[in-house]
């Protein structure tokens, strides 16, 4: 069983010229506790998908590493406490749903 913390983190950053969001998404997504990282529409401009060993972890890692990258103006970090239904999210779906067939 592992003890694995999945957050969520909401990025606004300041699009850089030439390469608009793209240059901070790619440096936000090399690092290893990135599993994903999406460009979205809305209130803030990249979507994290990250996982650490603890609760701490995380907050060290946002606080240390994405907060200080330069075009991040803010980030608002939620743990995932229970998930109901991912698939494919984290990993190999496991659906037992029944197949549909016409």
């Amino acid at each position: 069983m592992t003890n694995e913390v999945h957050a969520v983190i909401e990025l606004r950053i300041t699009p850089q010229r030439e390469c608009g969001f793209g240059k901070i998404a790619e440096k936000v997504a090399k690092y290893e506790q990135v599993e994903a990282c999406f460009l979205m529409s809305g209130g803030y401009d990249l979507l994290v998908f990250v996982k650490g060993d603890s609760l701490q972890d995380v907050a060290h890692f946002v606080a240390q590493d994405l907060s200080t990258i330069d075009g991040v103006l803010s980030t608002a970090t939620h743990f995932m406490l229970k998930t109901y239904k991912a698939p494919g999210l984290f990993g190999p779906a496991d659906d037992e749903r029944l197949a549909v067939t016409p």
